[in-house]
């Protein structure tokens, strides 16, 4: 499907900061667009797909499963928001459902095509990285200051084991021996 290009639209997207208006056509005419109608899942929890999404238009809720917290509900994003940026820069199954609550347009960034991209030395491409990894870093800093929040809120035994453990699973999953990521707390 051809995407119609709205630059007003796009230019409030921080994934398509400093993109000219070419770079943006270059990476556009490597996507796809959908139009999601509400209720409908966009991708499930576990589902494989190596895709970055751009709402354009529309809402859409984050939900993961976590039956002993009560909620379910992890975000609701409005246009502009990216989402699926996990699976697309880390090769794993989507840790959350995304579902459109309203009819929604999105922007579907194939990685396959963003690498080819990559491979080619596209300027966009890499820009678009980088704004992706901006993104990454302030949802990273945003979920490190409410852990802190979290701990500090609950003296509770089972919750800092819980949290030795997060950190001793952090570590490993870096491919360390034994170190711990710290999220701004003294260890």
């Amino acid at each position: 499907m051809t995407i119609q290009i709205d630059y007003q639209l796009f230019s409030r997207v921080e994934l398509f900061d400093n993109l000219t208006s070419e770079q943006l056509l270059e990476v556009l005419g490597t996507s796809d667009e959908l139009v999601v109608l509400a209720g409908r899942t966009i991708y499930e929890a576990g589902h494989v797909e190596r895709a970055l999404y751009v709402l354009l238009s529309g809402t859409v809720e984050v939900d993961v499963s976590a039956p002993r917290a009560g909620e379910r509900l992890l975000a609701q994003l409005g246009p502009g928001s990216v989402f699926g940026e996990s699976s697309f820069f880390h090769a794993s199954p989507h840790s959350a459902t995304v579902r459109a609550q309203c009819d929604s347009r999105l922007i579907r960034i194939d990685r396959e095509a963003f690498d080819k991209l990559l491979s080619e030395g596209n300027i966009a491409a890499l820009r678009i990285a980088a704004n992706a990894s901006r993104i990454l870093a302030e949802r990273l800093q945003q979920a490190d200051r409410f852990i802190v929040e979290l701990l500090e809120s609950i003296e509770d035994r089972k919750i800092h084991e819980s949290w030795a453990k997060f950190r001793s699973a952090m570590g490993h999953s870096f491919g360390s021996s034994g170190a711990s990521v710290g999220v701004g707390m003294a260890r």
